[in-house]
């Protein structure tokens, strides 16, 4: 049987709520002062690339938010049918 490939947000999806808000966290940390600061060496492409690294920073932190939404409206309607 071949491999599955599944997306990364679908992934974060099925995770619980907590796991997505932490990834978004690491790679906001990662993509806003981390990324900057290793690719910042003097050069005009690295220069770029550390200030679109900052500019995509946020972009990428509430997109992976998202998953924590939805994982945690999957988890509220899976113990709403348990109830009932």
């Amino acid at each position: 049987m071949p491999k599955r490939n599944d997306h990364i947000l679908v992934l974060l999806t099925s995770a619980p709520w907590w796991v997505s808000i932490i990834f978004s966290a690491v790679v906001y940390v990662a993509l806003a002062f981390l990324a900057p600061a290793w690719l910042e060496n003097g050069s005009a492409v690295g220069e770029g690339l550390a200030q679109t690294s900052k500019e995509l920073a946020p972009f990428f932190g509430i997109v992976l938010l998202i998953p924590a939404v939805l994982s945690l409206i999957r988890d509220w309607l899976s113990n709403y049918q348990k109830r009932y």
